[in-house]
């Protein structure tokens, strides 16, 4: 039986013991029932997990007696960034969760000219919270040691900095000619790829030029107009097979 998985953001490799408490210490007693002496295993989201033993139950935390070994890392071979316009709902948790199964490396939502979803005025702090709760409880599911940055941006440009040497492709239902599947055929230079998603209603084409300035070329993804949280979980699963991490 696989054992349970809990994060623990400040673990260090050195760590004889490590406290659980919070959200994790909620999960851990009061919805998984786990009592002392359970067997688990502790990650810090950088890429570190520990077996541990639970070594006392208290009121607010679980004390965790940490005994080396882990996990085998289980990360893409490719830096993978998807940047997505902001969709309305709650359809940014469904692409962090998938996006973080999927091995994506980061989420940067952004306000496109077309997004009909707004980011509140002074509410980005406590959305980008919830979102990276929401991707530490999608890396503790599928066995993910790292847990991918999820931000927000408030236009394209700030969206794409840092992605000196990526491949950069943007998902285009206007574009006739060049297929996902041609650009996968091209050598990376770099080791990463960024894949731009369009929100509701795709990218307008004052952004698809935005886009062409910085750098991303413009691709055709099959024949079917999809819905914007269906693109960007299909085009991360045909990169990552791509590039070989899914087979």
């Amino acid at each position: 039986m696989q054992m349970r998985r809990f994060f623990a953001e400040g673990l260090n490799p050195d760590d004889k013991k490590v406290e659980l408490r919070g959200a994790e210490f909620v999960h851990l007693k009061k919805v998984l029932r786990l009592a002392q002496g359970a067997q688990i295993v502790v990650f810090n989201g950088r890429g570190l997990s520990l077996n541990g033993v639970i070594e006392a139950m208290e009121k607010d935390r679980a004390v965790v007696k940490l005994k080396g070994g882990g996990e085998p890392l289980r990360e893409s071979p490719v830096r993978l960034i998807l940047i997505q316009g902001l969709p309305k709902g709650e359809k940014t948790d469904l692409i962090i969760q998938k996006a973080t199964e999927l091995g994506v490396s980061e989420v940067r939502f952004y306000a496109s000219r077309r997004a009909v979803s707004k980011m509140p005025s002074g509410k980005e702090g406590i959305k980008t919270q919830r979102w990276r709760r929401i991707a530490i409880e999608a890396a503790k599911q599928c066995g993910r040691s790292v847990v991918p940055d999820v931000a927000f941006f408030e236009d394209l440009a700030l969206a794409s900095t840092k992605l000196d040497g990526a491949m950069k492709i943007a998902l285009w239902e206007n574009e006739k000619a060049y297929a996902v599947s041609q650009a996968m055929k091209n050598p990376l230079h770099g080791n990463a790829i960024a894949a731009l998603v369009g929100p509701e209603g795709g990218l307008p084409d004052e952004e698809i030029e935005d886009a062409r300035r910085l750098g991303f070329t413009p691709v055709k993804f099959g024949p079917r107009t999809l819905r914007a949280e269906t693109a960007a979980i299909a085009v991360l699963a045909v990169l990552q097979h791509a590039l070989g991490d899914i087979k």
